[in-house]
């Protein structure tokens, strides 16, 4: 439909109109694409960053936000839902995956044991390091109040109204004797330990397809897997890091509780597939999910999953792609007819829109890192690189990140 002029006294744009005399579409005002960017975060799973999906949980499980904390930017502050945690609604196993999954490579997440309702959905007993063990046969109970976990990887096609395990397109270990679940067969005596409340549950998975496995093999005795002698090394920060050796012929998933791998590999030779990032929540249980890039326990040469999630551009950068972006060989507004004020008009929304996805992968980066800063002194764990990670400005660390990225 076409309205009558909309110009004001400046020869600006007024409202949601712009002049339509000359035949231009009618754009629609800051404050409606600031509107649809924070839905678009919010309301329809696209996110810039790695979250629970709203989309791919079953309906049954309870998606929540992490204890809020504060940024040095609040009266900037943008309401973004961050959907970290997943807590069980009602009893009976259901599943819940993330936005984004792994198809080749090697990538790492943590999982934050929580309890019931009263908790604040992190909290807990914290396990020292030097008590984990799986040599550790003696080690109390550590179930949750009222509810259990099995927190592991899964493809899509894994059932959401089962727990993850359950079928052939999951991978799970479950809290009670940190058993080992696939296709529902469930093995106790494999090496696993038990976790609860409190305590820091991380996942590895190496996927390598059938192209890369030759090239990759030399690649992986070089990360985070080291030698086969140890069974954790100090890092750069003087975390415990697993290090274990294999010939990346075969893609596995690995077991860490608060910064040590248990056993040697959980599962092997996995069916190739992307997997997500998956956790089922029985009755009165939660579980906060860390995707990274900042950890807990950091591993070692490992990506985080979070890194599965480009870094959103900054505005100027993403307005030259959009301008400079062909369409059947014409750019816009290639036409000299193009009204300026149109040009501009556009301009604007594109840096608006661009710029609400940058400053929320801002603010979530900037709330992780006070996040984990918090668990880390909890647990006597070295905090100076996210000191330093704090002191240095967002922006300037996420250009860097950013320049760094090849696309």
């Amino acid at each position: 439909s076409r309205s009558g002029n909309a110009k004001n006294s400046s020869g600006g744009v007024e409202g949601d109109k712009i002049d339509t005399d000359a035949g231009h579409p009618i754009l629609p005002s800051i404050n409606a694409v600031s509107n649809t960017a924070l839905r678009l975060i919010n309301d329809f799973n696209l996110p810039p960053f790695v979250t629970m999906s709203t989309k791919d949980s079953a309906p049954q499980l309870k998606l929540e936000e992490p204890p809020l904390v504060t940024t040095d930017n609040e009266d900037g502050k943008l309401n973004i839902r961050r959907r970290l945690v997943v807590r069980g609604a009602i009893r009976g196993y259901r599943m819940s995956r993330a936005t984004h999954g792994v198809s080749n490579g090697c990538y790492y997440y943590e999982a934050i044991i929580g309890g019931g309702d009263n908790d604040n959905k992190i909290s807990g007993h914290k396990r020292p390091l030097h008590e984990t063990s799986n040599q550790d046969a003696d080690l109390p109970t550590k179930r949750q109040k009222n509810g259990h976990v099995r927190i592991g990887w899964s493809t899509r096609s894994g059932d959401l109204q089962a727990p993850v395990g359950y079928d052939a397109s999951s991978y799970a270990i479950r809290d009670t004797g940190g058993s080992r679940i696939h296709k529902s067969r469930r093995e106790d005596k494999w090496g696993g330990i038990e976790f609860g409340p409190g305590d820091v549950v991380g996942f590895a998975i190496y996927l390598c397809s059938n192209n890369a496995a030759n090239s990759s093999a030399n690649a992986t005795s070089s990360s985070s897997l080291g030698s086969e002698s140890a069974t954790t090394v100090s890092g750069e920060n003087g975390v415990s890091h697993a290090t274990k050796t294999d010939t990346a012929s075969a893609s596995h998933i690995r077991f860490f509780v608060n910064g040590k791998e248990i056993g040697d590999k959980a599962f092997d030779k996995i069916t190739s597939g992307t997997y997500y990032p998956a956790v089922s929540c029985y009755s009165d249980s939660s579980v906060k999910m860390n995707f990274g890039p900042h950890f807990v326990y950091p591993p070692n040469a490992m990506q985080s999953v979070s890194d599965l999630c480009p870094v959103p551009p900054p505005p100027e950068n993403v307005l030259h792609t959009v301008l400079s972006t062909s369409n059947e060989g014409k750019k816009p507004f290639s036409s000299k007819k193009v009204d300026e004020r149109v040009v501009t008009a556009f301009k604007d929304l594109v840096r608006k829109e661009s710029k609400i996805r940058r400053d929320a992968y801002l603010q979530h980066k900037a709330m992780l890192k006070k996040e984990i800063l918090k668990l880390r002194m909890e647990r006597s764990v070295p905090t100076h690189d996210l000191q330093d990670a704090i002191n240095t400005p967002m922006e300037q660390s996420i250009n860097q990140q950013y320049a760094s990225m090849h696309f």
